[in-house]
């Protein structure tokens, strides 16, 4: 056989698995042309949009993606002449592995990391990196890919912590009432077992929501994808449809004048009353299930995007007797602005998040991006508003401040390397002045007030 011949019989039988590939990808929805309704489209363009301010300075940080669970910092306190005077790094303290954020409330500073065949919660004194506690338990991550540890962020209200782990562990803890106490064990549930979930490739990283006396997490699974247990006792109260787990964490808010949470699983979103109904879900299947960035709840509509080649969606929520249905605004499907690990941020009618490895500015009623827009030097990473501002936290370790406007990517300063440069995946914390980050060995605390 000529070169040339085996040359043309591997081009045909590339052709032929191009084609399968795409005729699967097609029918499992992955690959889906963009679709937008213009009438929703019109009617945004011409609505003031409601958001309620930031939360108070001393709410602090008790949640993932901050007290309004939307990636905006607390009021307070923020110096913003980086170039001129970079920020001040106050303490430095050894960490494990893990992808998980840091919580501050009450001078305390809580995330979860992986030690060996276990993982652990820590606390730590906010002001000076001291180790104040540390509670340990078993977890097995032989079946985890990128298993150096936990994905989650811990959630503290009152005396109460409440933990996601990597293999499916959820845990609440009783806080110590006076310093030299340890914490205790409450109860803990294993997701997996409960609720006849599968662990997710990448391990189970969905935060734990508080909602009144409910937690609710996102197990994915044959006995219910979304589930909510008594905060206090552990006991499971209601369970709502059997969707594949993703990596998404639920979202509470009011919307249409419907309290509601929305749950981002493998394959749709769910849109769900407080008692456990589903009142609608809108299906968003992706390769891999990998629907990871938290949906950004805006006004009465719910932003909710994916990398993979996935895209973004907005939806209106319109009254339906005691809960939603979800009105499509646009869907870009493909080639859209497409979140990966880290959620996006809403300021003044824009979006502004990593379109897999770019930083975007998005237009909210239309899903684009704004053209001219361009975020040289930045790379990928994660990212929170804080006023007018972007803090950013990037995959090979620098911090970034940047200003939120969609005029131009506006680049206050860039502080190099503080970080490993190794699966910084976690998100900036800040609270009162003080810029909270970590990576897979550390945590570090930089004073940035005025």
């Amino acid at each position: 056989m000529t070169k040339r011949s085996f040359g043309l019989i591997l081009g045909v039988v590339g052709t032929f698995a191009l084609a399968a590939a795409a005729f699967v990808a097609y029918s499992k929805g992955w690959f889906v042309p963009d679709s937008e309704n213009a009438g929703e489209i019109a009617t945004l363009a011409d609505k003031k949009i409601d958001q309620a301010p930031p939360a108070a300075a001393a709410t602090g940080w008790f949640q993932w993606r901050g007290p309004t669970r939307d990636g905006r910092a607390p009021a307070g306190p923020l110096r913003t002449d980086w170039d001129k005077t970079p920020p001040k790094q106050l303490w430095r303290a050894e960490c494990g592995g893990g992808y998980s954020s840091c919580t501050v409330v009450g001078g305390r500073l809580y995330t979860q990391d992986r030690q060996g065949a276990s993982e652990r919660v820590i606390c730590l004194n906010a002001e000076d990196g001291k180790p104040v506690w540390e509670f340990i338990y078993p977890a097995d991550y032989a079946k985890v890919d990128y298993n150096i540890g936990p994905r989650a962020t811990p959630t503290v209200i009152g005396d109460r912590l409440w933990a996601t782990g990597g293999a499916g562990e959820l845990l609440c803890l009783q806080l110590p009432r006076a310093d030299g106490e340890k914490p205790q064990k409450v109860w803990s549930k294993n997701l997996l077992t409960e609720f006849g979930a599968p662990l997710p490739q990448w391990g189970t990283a969905c935060s734990p929501l508080v909602v009144d006396d409910l937690v609710v997490v996102l197990p994915g699974g044959s006995k219910g994808a979304v589930a909510a247990l008594d905060k206090n006792t552990g006991e499971v109260k209601w369970t709502a449809g059997s969707n594949p787990p993703g990596y998404s964490s639920a979202v509470s808010a009011t919307v249409a004048g419907r309290p509601m949470i929305f749950a981002f699983l493998g394959d749709a979103l769910l849109a769900v009353r407080p008692d456990g109904t589903v009142t609608d879900s809108f299906a968003w299947p992706t390769n891999f299930q990998g629907n990871i960035a938290t949906p950004l709840v805006v006004d009465d509509y719910v932003f909710v995007s994916s990398a993979y080649q996935m895209g973004c969606a907005l939806l209106r929520c319109e009254a339906k007797g005691d809960g939603v249905k979800l009105v499509p605004v646009y869907a870009r499907r493909g080639r859209g602005f497409k979140n990966h690990h880290s959620s996006s941020v809403y300021r003044d009618r824009y979006l502004y998040g990593f379109d897999e490895s770019q930083l975007k500015c998005v237009a909210f009623e239309t899903g684009k991006p704004k053209d001219g827009w361009e975020a040289d030097g930045v790379g990928k990473g994660s990212l929170i508003l804080a006023d007018k501002h972007l803090i950013i936290q990037t995959e090979g370790g620098d911090l970034c401040l940047a200003e939120a406007t969609p005029d131009e990517f506006r680049l206050v300063a860039k502080v190099p390397k503080v970080l490993s440069g190794k699966n910084n995946w976690a998100t900036p914390t800040l609270v009162d002045g003080r810029l909270y980050l970590r990576d897979e060995t550390q945590v570090l605390c930089f004073d940035v007030r005025p």
